[in-house]
C-alpha cells in the first residue's frame, strides 16, 4: 500500500506570498501565539528539565523566526540598527545574546512584544569577529545600556535604521523599545 500511495503522489505547489503589512502581522500572531503558549508551558513544567530545554529551544526558534522574517528581511530595514562606517560586508546581530531576552522573557521582566523587537544590529563582520574574540559572542556587560557590548571591544558609530543617529553609550533598552514602539505589531496576545 505505501508502494502505491507513493507511486501517486503529486507535491503540492504552494501559492507565494508577497511581503506586505499583512505577512508581517501574520507572522507575528503566529510567533506571539506559540510564544505565550511555551511561556505558560515553561511555568507550569516541574521537575523535568529536558522538557525544560525542549520548550527553551521553541522559544527561541520563533523569536528568531521573528526577527528573521519580520526585521532582518523587512524591506527597508535589514535590523534595527546599522553600525554607520560598515560596508555591505555585515552581519544580523543581536544586541542582547538572544539567549538572554529568551531568559528576560521567561523571567516575565519583558514581555512578548519585546522579545520579539529585541535590539538587532547590522555589524561589520570584522567587528563581529572582534566581538567574538573577546568572548562577547553570547554575554553583554550591560543589557540596559545594550551597546555597551560593543565598546567594550571597538569604538563605532550606529543609527536606527531609517537614520537617526544614537549615542551608543547612553541609549538604554527603555529608549529602544519607545523608539521602535511604532514597529510593534498588534496581536491577540
Amino acid at each position: 500500500m505505501l508502494k502505491e500511495d507513493i507511486g501517486k503522489f503529486v507535491a503540492p505547489v504552494y501559492g507565494k506570498t508577497q511581503r506586505s503589512v499583512e505577512t508581517y502581522r501574520t507572522v507575528a500572531q503566529h510567533c506571539s501565539g506559540h510564544l505565550v503558549r511555551l511561556v505558560e508551558e515553561y511555568r507550569a513544567v516541574k521537575n523535568d528539565q529536558q522538557l525544560l530545554r525542549e520548550i527553551r529551544n521553541d522559544i527561541d526558534y520563533y523569536l528568531r523566526r521573528y526577527h528573521e522574517y519580520c526585521i532582518k528581511q523587512r524591506d527597508g530595514m535589514g535590523a534595527h540598527y546599522h553600525e554607520r562606517s560598515a560596508d555591505t560586508d555585515t552581519d544580523f546581530e543581536h544586541l542582547i545574546p538572544a539567549a538572554r531576552i529568551r531568559d528576560l522573557l521567561l523571567s516575565n521582566i519583558i514581555t512578548v512584544q519585546q522579545a520579539l523587537n529585541a535590539p538587532t544590529v547590522k555589524l561589520s563582520r570584522a567587528k563581529h569577529a572582534q566581538l567574538k574574540d573577546a568572548g562577547w559572542a553570547s554575554h553583554t556587560p550591560d543589557m540596559w545600556l545594550p551597546f555597551r557590548r560593543y565598546s567594550q571591544v571597538f569604538t563605532a558609530q550606529f543609527e536606527t535604521h531609517d537614520g537617526t543617529q544614537i549615542n551608543p553609550e547612553t541609549w538604554t533598552l527603555e529608549d529602544h523599545f519607545n523608539y521602535f514602539s511604532h514597529l510593534v505589531i498588534e496581536t491577540e496576545e
